[in-house]
């Protein structure tokens, strides 16, 4: 991939570190997001509660809540590439323990070790997308970086509950683990990334980026809506007859995938708020639709929906903050936004978990597609602004 300014020499992004990370990231992602129905149900299985699984999720993304600043600070002093292999290694670890775990407790705890790594290789391989990418077209490197999220998405949650229902749940965790085991191997590739030497400082400066905090506020609200999806879908579409669940997830990401790379490009030349704010608009519109599925083909409309919106606005907001911060503080910046990012999710899965049985589902995905179109309002503050 290519770069050019409007006037100027044109300028290259690094291509085989950016190729060899996106198949990395592929990898490590899939490994996840096979897991993303499977844990839940299991959760079930093993005798667990709605309560259960809104912790089985909340608890995943709490640890990676509460260790995305310390990586982002660690991204900018110790280097980009241990934090990516720690955080694959953490995944083939916690795939394996799956295996022997046979109580909800167990997979409680186990939960908050797999969200270490979540918290760790993300946030160091969205810092190395921006070191490698020059920033006219950082918000297509980021579009395209973020295809790897989306194709786990589109493969993972449908593929997981197949095998989880045809080999059992034993073997489906040995894939997963072997899938996270392949991303450590080819991340070992990668180059370091770190641009400058270690800061004395960085730890002083402390955790947060005050200049992310603003794009840190709309993933936010972003993702309150994604965390619930993630955990009450299989348990919506169960009740309610729409069949697999894997199938909205499935179109979802593919809807994604048509859209991020050319709503890059468009954040690169129009501006990343004009691309945000219709975005949001469009990820509320997919969950007020999904109050109302009745059938699978309900589910799959809505997942359009919310997968173009989704698709969207999260690679304009990882590059716009990015935007905020020279080089040497984008591991600050990206661990604040991150820190929003498992924010939103723990609060979709953890406190709708305690609301849902008050309002009920159809209800709860209302409230969020309402929250989605708040945000959509907040967005466009100064929305001609080109950058940051």
């Amino acid at each position: 991939m290519r770069g050019s300014a409007a006037a100027g020499p044109r300028v290259r992004v690094a291509v085989r570190p950016f190729v060899v990370l996106c198949g990395s990231s592929l990898l490590f992602y899939l490994s996840f997001q096979l897991l993303l129905s499977v844990v839940p149900l299991h959760t079930v299985r093993l005798g667990g509660r709605e309560t259960h699984v809104g912790l089985i999720t909340g608890l995943f993304a709490g640890t990676a809540m509460v260790l995305r600043p310390v990586a982002g600070v660690l991204v900018d002093t110790l280097g980009r590439r241990p934090l990516i292999l720690a955080g694959a290694t953490i995944f083939i670890l916690s795939s394996l323990g799956y295996t022997v775990v046979g109580t909800v407790a167990g997979l409680l705890a186990l939960r908050v070790v797999h969200g270490a790594g979540m918290g760790l290789a993300p946030t160091a391989a969205t810092v190395m997308v921006a070191d490698v990418s020059p920033p006219d077209r950082r918000g297509e490197a980021m579009g395209v970086y973020s295809l790897t999220i989306t194709t786990g998405n589109a493969v993972g949650p449908w593929l997981g509950i197949e095998l989880y229902r045809r080999i059992g749940p034993e073997p489906t965790f040995l894939v997963s683990a072997a899938i996270a085991a392949c991303a450590v191997a080819l991340a070992w590739a990668l180059p370091e990334t770190r641009p400058t030497p270690r800061r004395a400082g960085a730890w002083r400066a402390g955790l947060f980026s005050r200049a992310a905090l603003y794009p840190s506020a709309l993933i936010l609200g972003l993702y309150v809506g994604f965390g619930a999806l993630v955990s009450f879908l299989p348990l919506y579409a169960e009740r309610r007859g729409l069949g697999n669940p894997g199938l909205m997830f499935m179109v979802f990401a593919l809807a994604g995938l048509a859209v991020r790379w050319p709503a890059g490009r468009l954040a690169d030349r129009l501006g990343r708020r004009l691309v945000v704010a219709p975005a949001l608009v469009l990820a509320g519109l997919g969950l007020a639709m999904l109050a109302h599925a009745g059938s699978a083909a309900g589910l799959v409309a809505a997942g359009v929906l919310y997968g173009v919106g989704f698709g969207a606005a999260q690679p304009a907001l990882m590059t716009m903050a990015t935007d905020r911060v020279p080089p040497d503080e984008r591991g600050r910046a990206l661990g604040t936004l991150y820190t929003a990012w498992e924010t939103g999710i723990m609060t979709g899965a953890i406190g709708l978990g305690l609301l849902v049985g008050r309002v009920g589902l159809e209800r709860m995905w209302w409230l969020l597609a309402l929250l989605a179109w708040l945000t959509a309002l907040g967005a466009t503050r100064d929305i001609r602004r080109r950058r940051g």
